[in-house]
């Protein structure tokens, strides 16, 4: 029990006020010591729904740790469904104690875990009631493909006015990586990226003019080669 309390508190990610550059080892720090949490489960009571699929945990030594749930991506904020997506994520688990099964760190040092509360995966209740689509960039789960499927079908959540193709409202995050695969109804640039949520867009998409996009790209490539995302809501496979 000492040795998971121990690996417990080297999760924290959150950072007291200092310059810039202290901030940005705290974060490369905080990130080596969460790899070592990987593949471990613990318990925590949720402290924070940043939204529907980033929550803030606090540890039983009271240490906060943010966490990305795993195989699933909600609408970013600003986005349709977003707000709907928070709030059904608070009410499974808001100030609930639930467990943590880590998967993966992401690139901002946060865990990348599956969370249940109560008996509820939050990753396939969320997929389930289609506030969610599967993160088919990273995720081969058939249990979350099968979940979407459904959703669709029913036209759940977001997929509401949808067909099987996809939804007006927002697709299914296509990979970083297709290049010369993703089309939107003017892909020609130049391109949005979203600061906080690392997502860009194609200058006649609805979210093209949001509030943190605030990069501009000539060209797909090059937002991908800084690390920038298609926007599901924006693109779609051809």
């Amino acid at each position: 029990m000492r040795v998971a309390a121990l690996m417990i508190a080297a999760l924290a990610t959150t950072l007291s006020p200092r310059a810039a550059e202290s901030q940005a080892h705290d974060r490369r720090t905080s990130g080596a010591a969460a790899l070592a949490a990987l593949g471990r489960q613990f318990s925590a009571r949720v402290a924070t729904v940043l939204d529907g699929d980033t929550l803030e945990v606090v540890t039983s030594d009271r240490r906060r740790v943010r966490i990305r749930l795993e195989g699933i991506d909600c609408p970013e904020r600003g986005e349709p469904f977003s707000n709907v997506a928070r709030n059904f994520t608070r009410r499974l688990a808001f100030d609930k104690t639930v467990g943590v099964d880590v998967r993966d760190v992401d690139h901002y040092g946060r865990l990348v875990a599956r969370v249940t509360s109560e008996g509820k995966d939050l990753s396939h209740e969320l997929v389930s009631a289609g506030l969610a689509s599967h993160y088919t960039v990273f995720s081969f789960d058939s249990k979350l493909a099968a979940a979407e499927e459904r959703a669709r079908k029913e036209r759940r959540g977001m997929w509401v006015n949808s067909d099987l193709k996809g939804s007006p409202d927002r697709q299914s995050t296509p990979p970083s990586t297709a290049l010369g695969l993703l089309t939107a109804p003017d892909a020609s640039g130049p391109f949005f990226g979203n600061t906080r949520s690392r997502v860009y867009h194609a200058k006649t998409c609805h979210n093209a003019k949001c509030e943190n996009c605030t990069r501009e790209f000539a060209t797909q490539a090059e937002a991908q080669a800084e690390g920038f995302r298609a926007a599901g809501d924006c693109f779609r496979r051809q």
